[in-house]
């Protein structure tokens, strides 16, 4: 069964017990409220018996005749028809001094004593009115019967009562049908559309979006199958992407090595050293290239091993630049390092020694002969910063917000030189230590690299 069906089922089954529900307690208390009205209503006609027939024992001195009275009938007429006839004091009946029944519309008590009665004693106890003349004197008693049947007005007000109850419950429960089927309607028709949406985007058609215009639960829902449909879409364009990145980024070397390979069996190149020296170079490089895939993708997933500890980020620096000192100096290039001592940070030591050559091996790239390139380390606040900074040609505007993507180069002129895959995975072991990495360039003026760090605790460093 649908969710619609189920949901109009429910829908009606409620209405249906409230619009139940509802009829018989109505009804119920209705009825006796009614049966304390008549009841009340008999008392009070007791009441009133009592002080007439008084006057009628004063003028009589007995109860001889009174019967008559409690036999008459009254006949009620409404445009000439007589809608029904009842017994001047049907109500009622009187006992006299020695409680003994002696008028009644219903002669069949006649006669009866409560002494014989244990029914009638009860009624007399709790309904009887005494019939009290001048000196104070009772000679006799009124007592309100216990039935009385339902004259036709009662009878109509009654069913009137129960026609109206069935009618409104009826047009509740008709209500309830409406607004449930056009509620479940409302419901299901984006249910629907999520489903369809789940179904073709599991099929691999994750350029689909959910059609919404509600601000409800369901429009947030079909927001987030759209964002998650958008997530999908870029994931899948970027493995795409990598994959069309990796082979060709292992093209190159493969059609070197192929290369060299056939020239040498087929007698082009002869088998030397320094032949198999360009194979070898190549060889090293696809492997570098394979090795630096594997640690992005590692870090990309945080599963990228660290080896954490109190370090002094200032010292660190200085022996990495120190290392690479030579390879400027091939180049004609400077290097000024300027580092503070005592900067504390907890993190894994060859994972920033190799960002920190990463970014220095970029500025001796894109530098020039007798140019500068700056490498600081110093306290901002509560972190450490480290920047490299060169003289080159900086970076276009258009180029900034994709250098730290996986195989990205701003300069397609340079496109043999690196992998692509540095700055990427700077960027992951940066935030891999809770740090920050961006860059500052602009063509012309030089370009500029910046991590920062969080600097351990004090109880830390002094451990």
């Amino acid at each position: 069964m649908s969710f619609r069906w189920k949901l109009m089922g429910a829908l009606v089954f409620t209405a249906l017990c409230a619009a139940g529900g509802t009829y018989l307690l109505t009804y119920r208390s209705i009825g006796e409220q009614f049966d304390m009205y008549r009841a009340q209503e008999r008392r009070v006609a007791a009441h009133d018996a009592a002080v007439w027939l008084a006057q009628y024992w004063e003028a009589h001195g007995s109860w001889a005749g009174v019967q008559r009275y409690f036999g008459a009938q009254i006949r009620f007429r409404l445009g000439g028809e007589v809608l029904y006839q009842q017994s001047l004091m049907g109500q009622l009946m009187l006992l006299d001094q020695d409680h003994r029944v002696v008028a009644c519309a219903d002669e069949s008590l006649l006669g009866r004593c409560p002494e014989t009665d244990d029914r009638l004693k009860d009624r007399i106890e709790q309904a009887g009115v005494p019939v009290l003349v001048d000196d104070n004197k009772q000679v006799g008693t009124v007592v309100p019967l216990e039935t009385v049947d339902l004259t036709p007005v009662e009878q109509d007000y009654l069913a009137s009562v129960r026609r109206g109850t069935l009618i409104g419950g009826s047009i509740a429960l008709a209500l309830a049908a409406v607004l449930g089927t056009i509620l479940a309607t409302q419901l299901s028709a984006p249910l629907r559309q999520l489903i369809q949406a789940t179904e073709r985007i599991a099929r691999g058609d994750l350029t689909y979006r959910v059609p919404w215009r509600r601000r409800d639960e369901t429009g947030r829902l079909a927001l987030a199958m759209n964002h998650m449909a958008e997530e999908l879409q870029s994931s899948e364009n970027a493995r795409q992407q990598l994959l069309t990145d990796v082979a060709h980024e292992l093209r190159t070397p493969l059609t070197v090595i192929q290369g060299n390979l056939e020239a040498m069996m087929d007698g082009v190149f002869p088998l030397t050293a320094d032949s198999l020296s360009s194979v070898y170079s190549e060889t090293l490089q696809l492997g570098s290239l394979i090795e630096e895939l594997r640690d992005l993708t590692l870090a990309e997933g945080g599963r990228l091993r660290m080896k954490k500890e109190s370090l002094d980020l200032g010292n660190l620096v200085h022996s990495t630049c120190e290392g690479l000192r030579p390879a400027f100096s091939e180049q004609d290039t400077r290097l000024n390092v300027a580092v503070e001592e005592g900067i504390w940070v907890q993190a894994d030591s060859r994972r920033l020694r190799q960002v920190v050559a990463n970014l220095l091996s970029n500025a001796l790239r894109f530098s020039r002969e007798r140019e500068t390139v700056t490498v600081t380390c110093h306290l901002r606040g509560q972190e450490a910063e480290v920047s490299v900074e060169d003289t080159g040609p900086g970076i276009r505007p258009e180029d900034l917000p994709y250098v730290f993507e996986r195989f990205y180069k701003a300069d397609p002129s340079r496109a043999d030189e690196g992998s692509g895959l540095g700055l990427a995975i700077a960027r992951e072991i940066i935030h891999a230590h809770d740090g920050r990495i961006w860059v500052d360039s602009a063509p012309g003026r030089g370009t500029r690299f910046t991590f920062t760090l969080p600097l351990v605790a004090d109880d830390e460093d002094a451990a």
